[in-house]
């Protein structure tokens, strides 16, 4: 009984933890910006920023509860691990933030869009940026390996998410940023949804136990290709026996056809679930 409870007591010191992180995150966000986002919330209920927001507290949580997963070490120590790995992932999103704001969506400014026109689509696609970086840092953080080795393959999942993202606009029919600029939700639904799907078939590749560079980095890249190759051929698939009246592209640029792109989504984040959890 007094085993029970003191691991008891000990999960609520995590819980107490969780708090204090999910509370950081937003006073960081808000810190790194030029705006006041509680101002921007409260007084002109802007669901963009709101949106976006939500994405950073949600990358921030992926990253804490990765810090949980694996053996003990004494509370203490415990804590400690914790608490300082998801300090270092909290720094390295705000670097994988500037990087998707200056290089993901690069053709217009962030900040104009989310104040001043309130683009629930930029949100949207900068809440599933932060939420993939946040799969892509709780994967390199949580392995056995070193502190280097957490940081190349941060360094790879963030560049192989740039190259996805350019090649998503090779694979789809629109211009993703153009569509993003004209808040098109169902493009931004669709590109969300596929990188987030990305995301969890990173983490696949990025956690679990460091062996060696070599057995690392080719699972690494065996999911990465996998990713690569799976994604666009469900779309293929979806397009022709989901949809064989219509074609996704334009329903999602032409028609803005949000339920089409839901859809979509939500079947590209099941096969990237199916590949977790299979592989």
């Amino acid at each position: 009984m007094d085993l029970s409870i003191t691991a008891y007591l000990s999960n609520l010191t995590f819980i107490v933890m969780f708090l204090v992180v999910i509370f950081a995150a937003k006073w960081l966000y808000n810190l790194t910006t030029s705006y006041n986002t509680f101002e921007q919330i409260t007084e002109h209920k802007n669901l963009a920023l709101s949106t976006s927001i939500m994405g950073f507290v949600s990358a921030n949580t992926i990253i804490y509860v990765s810090m949980l997963i694996g053996p003990s070490h004494g509370l203490k120590a415990d804590v400690f691990n914790v608490g300082m790995y998801t300090l270092l992932g909290m720094g390295l999103l705000l670097v994988s933030r500037f990087i998707n704001d200056k290089v993901l969506l690069h053709s217009f400014c962030n900040s104009n869009q989310l104040i001043e026109k309130q683009n629930m689509s930029v949100g949207l696609a900068q809440a599933a940026s932060y939420i993939t970086s946040g799969l892509i840092i709780g994967g390199a953080l949580m392995g056995e390996g070193s502190f280097i080795s957490a940081l190349a393959f941060y360094a790879l999942g963030q560049v192989l998410l740039i190259v996805f993202t350019k090649f998503y606009d090779i694979f789809t029919k629109f211009k993703l940023l153009t569509e993003l600029e004209k808040n098109n939700i169902a493009a931004a639904t669709s590109f969300s949804a596929t990188v987030i799907a990305i995301g969890i078939i990173l983490l696949h590749a990025l956690a679990g136990e460091f062996v060696s560079w070599q057995s690392s980095l080719t699972l690494f890249f065996i999911d990465a290709l996998i990713a690569f190759a799976a994604l666009p051929l469900v779309r293929i698939l979806i397009d022709k026996l989901l949809f064989p009246s219509i074609n996704i592209d334009n329903a999602i640029e032409q028609e803005q056809n949000i339920a089409v792109a839901l859809l979509e989504g939500a079947i590209a984040i099941s096969v990237a679930l199916v590949i977790f959890f299979a592989l």
